[in-house]
């Protein structure tokens, strides 16, 4: 009789169960998309998301190198007017029309609603991705000189790098927004971004043209106490202010998530009262900026959007008493007597006798387009969830935008570590389009994905290795959640363009190749009103890209001044 005790089984099920998910691991990692055929049945095997970080990264870590000189850049941004320009024309009669297309060797038959481009070939070729069927001559290469050269007879050519991605399932998303601009109707675009459109950048130019265009004036909705002049308009405010914001460095002593539709809020610094005891006044100002365009400094009166009022406070426009907030009044919109303002008006000054509640805006009124540009430093635009719901809806509710643009992604790139990362940002993107078409259903989305950016890498600055599948997942969720698509990373010409926009003379962006210059941020903001441009033409032709004719710009003194609840007279 044996003497030994038994052996212990007590890990077998362990090793089991170990070898048993190993192998079904290494089976989801080789079974092809289309799974295995077995009998007529397909059989799949999918690695959950949580184990695709133990694969590594999909991304090839090898070093984008800058293929790009600031000559090309000059070439595809001189391409793009060229077709751009021809596309706006009135058509040539047919008899020049026929010719006035000549292919060449490098010359590219493009799809454009089905095509873009994607990047340079080391020899400077620029290659097209189709994402539908191609045609068979989609496959060869063509040069940024020549990308113009060919199109179909017909049709209103937009380059493929231009064009905005409309989902599928939303085919006329942007219908009623255009109806309302041929119709002149007063239009809402409520414009978010990060620190690219910061003072005004993009966005100015976009209200620029759209009130050339369609007619309209006024700067668009600001914060009360701004991180940078705007070139919007002037802000010169008096007095001890503090600013507080939801994204970038939040304040450390805020306590709430109530910061209303702009994410930022100011109100009075500890020691307000001692200054006001001390004659410093404490004082909004608003005026013209000079370097801006007329219409942008016109309005027909001021809109304070303010917090719950903690203690009475009278208001005082240029040192004549005009309001007053009383203690317990609830949170909304003070609207100033005779804030109007005019060409050849002098600045403004909004003063407070004591310290004011939270103010979360302040609102010049304009008419006909008005385009509300709204930047966050260091926000990667996943924030509006996190907003305090009442008041975030209340005054998005109020301002009722017709369309709402969301230009983020660039603060996510340097922090995204694989591909799991920019697919899990790109379904916080996602949540976000989300709150927004079901607090304003009848606004349509335009998500705006991050630009080229580098970072230095010995001797050479190439784009972050991250950027393209960020850019990739973000285009998927947004077009999956039923919005629209503008690709920036492939209006600058693709990954590795950057350091030729930096090096351009004048610089098109700045030595962090990051932020455009004002100057490149006006040619990227040119290039999406083009681009939106061309949306509207398609429209007004029932799906037929031909030229448009016949819309004649309003001037900002051809909009209705007057408005409901206006003091104008």
């Amino acid at each position: 009789m044996s003497t030994h005790p038994p052996p212990d089984a007590r890990w077998r099920p362990v090793v089991a169960l170990a070898i048993l998910g190993l192998c079904m691991a290494a089976l989801s990692s080789l079974c092809p998309p289309d799974g295995w055929q077995v009998g007529g049945v397909a059989i799949r095997l999918h690695m959950p998301a949580a184990w695709h970080a133990l694969r590594g990264p999909e991304y090839s870590d090898a070093l984008v190198v800058p293929r790009w000189k600031p000559e090309d850049v000059e070439d595809l941004l001189a391409a793009y007017d060229a077709k751009l320009t021809e596309s706006e024309s009135p058509p040539l009669p047919d008899s020049t029309q026929a010719t006035s297309v000549v292919q060449g060797p490098n010359s590219l038959r493009v799809d454009s609603a089905n095509t873009r481009l994607v990047q340079t070939t080391p020899a400077g070729v620029i290659t097209a991705r189709v994402d539908s069927t191609p045609t068979p001559a989609a496959s060869q290469p063509f040069v940024a000189k020549t990308m113009a050269l060919s199109e179909p007879q017909g049709t209103d050519w937009v380059p493929g790098a231009l064009r905005i991605r409309i989902p599928e399932s939303k085919p006329g998303l942007m219908d009623r927004l255009w109806a309302q601009l041929h119709s002149g109707e007063d239009v809402n675009i409520l414009h978010y971004g990060d620190s690219q459109i910061e003072g005004d950048r993009i966005s100015g130019t976009l209200r620029e043209r759209w009130q050339t265009r369609w007619g309209g004036f006024g700067p668009g909705i600001q914060p009360t106490v701004p991180l940078v002049q705007s070139f919007a308009l002037r802000q010169p405010n008096k007095g001890p202010w503090n600013r507080h914001t939801r994204f970038g460095r939040r304040d450390t002593s805020d306590r709430d998530e109530n910061y209303g539709l702009l994410a930022s809020y100011a109100d009075a610094a500890a020691q307000a009262t001692d200054a006001a005891a001390a004659g410093v006044p404490l004082c909004l100002g608003i005026g013209r900026e000079q370097r801006s365009p007329k219409g942008f400094g016109m309005w027909t009166g001021l809109e304070l959007w303010h917090d719950t009022v903690r203690q009475d406070c009278i208001l005082s426009l240029s040192g004549s008493p005009v309001d007053t907030l009383y203690e317990g009044q609830l949170p909304g919109v003070a609207r100033i007597p005779s804030s109007a303002m005019m060409p050849g008006d002098p600045d403004l000054d909004l003063c407070f006798s004591a310290p004011p509640p939270r103010l979360f805006a302040l609102h010049p009124i304009g008419g006909g387009v008005q385009w509300h540009g709204v930047a966050m430093r260091g926000s990667s635009g996943t924030l509006f969830r996190k907003l305090e719901r009442r008041v975030f809806a209340d005054q998005l509710s109020r301002l009722s935008p017709d369309l709402v643009v969301l230009q983020f992604g660039g603060n996510s790139v340097p922090y995204c570590t694989d591909t799991v990362a920019a697919r899990r940002y790109a379904g916080w993107m996602k949540r976000q389009i989300q709150l927004f078409q079901s607090l304003q259903p009848q606004a349509a989305i335009l998500v705006i994905g991050p630009s080229d950016m580098a970072e230095k890498t010995g001797l050479n600055w190439t784009s972050y290795p991250l950027l393209s599948p960020i850019r990739d997942a973000l285009l998927e969720a947004s077009l999956d959640a039923g919005a629209a698509y503008w690709d920036l990373l492939e209006v600058m010409g693709g990954l590795g363009s950057m350091p030729a926009w930096v090096q351009s003379s004048p610089p098109l962006a700045g030595p962090d190749h990051v932020h455009f210059t004002p100057r490149g941020a006006r040619k990227v903001g040119e290039l999406l009103d083009r681009a939106l441009w061309a949306e509207f033409r398609r429209w007004k032709q029932g799906g037929d890209h031909a030229p448009l004719q016949g819309i004649t710009p309003r001037s900002a003194s051809q909009v209705q001044l007057h408005h409901e609840g206006s003091d104008a007279p």
